[in-house]
């Protein structure tokens, strides 16, 4: 989701601010991690057949993130 407010300053100027936002919603994102320590299981599921948890995500990533920006258009 994105927010533009564009402001003229001149004929052929003019101001935009925008804010970008990734994740609006805040859901959990059960992706793929990069993290060294995990490459032979990038995806963070408990494989131990043993344990209670067997096949669930033991963790959630992701969050919301905003991006604020300027630019002078002429």
């Amino acid at each position: 989701m994105n927010l533009i407010k564009r402001v003229r300053i001149s004929e052929t100027k003019e101001f935009e601010i925008r804010v970008d936002t990734v994740n609006v919603l805040n859901h959990p994102n059960f992706g793929y991690n990069t993290n060294r320590d995990t490459q032979n299981n990038p995806f963070l599921l408990n494989l131990n057949m043993n344990s209670p948890n067997f096949g669930r995500f033991s963790d959630a990533q992701g969050s919301r993130r905003f991006t604020i920006g300027g630019r002078l258009n002429f």
